[in-house]
């Protein structure tokens, strides 16, 4: 899989593929909050909301160093890789979505001010 847009209706700018490629580990995190996923399952989810089709090279790697710092974990002993977060670290995870989410909006509204 290649790291394409595949959305037909104009959503899926490349100034809207980059911003999602440098939030990669907020979006896994927020994904896994909301349920477990596979890999493959981000991968499609990635895909229909922003045009991205991310490779499994680039979001494996990325799973197993949220893993390594225990912020979320897979399901041992099972073919297919789910993962969810830690539940001792959920309220960590969504302080830091929160605190990303505050930054983001300092930009954009310093965007919005113009001149």
């Amino acid at each position: 899989m290649s790291e394409s847009s595949g959305r037909k209706d104009g959503a899926g700018s490349s100034l809207v593929h980059k911003l999602v490629k440098s939030e990669l580990e907020y979006l896994f995190l927020a994904l896994l909050m909301r349920r477990p996923m596979c890999g493959t399952d981000i991968i499609k989810e990635i895909h229909v909301k922003f045009g991205l089709l991310l490779s499994p090279g680039t979001v494996y790697p990325l799973l197993h160093d949220l893993e390594t710092r225990g912020l979320i974990q897979h399901e041992p002993g099972t073919k297919i890789k789910i993962y969810s977060t830690v539940k001792g670290m959920r309220q960590k995870i969504k302080d830091m979505l929160e605190q990303r989410i505050s930054d983001l909006k300092q930009v954009i509204e310093f965007l919005l001010q113009g001149e």
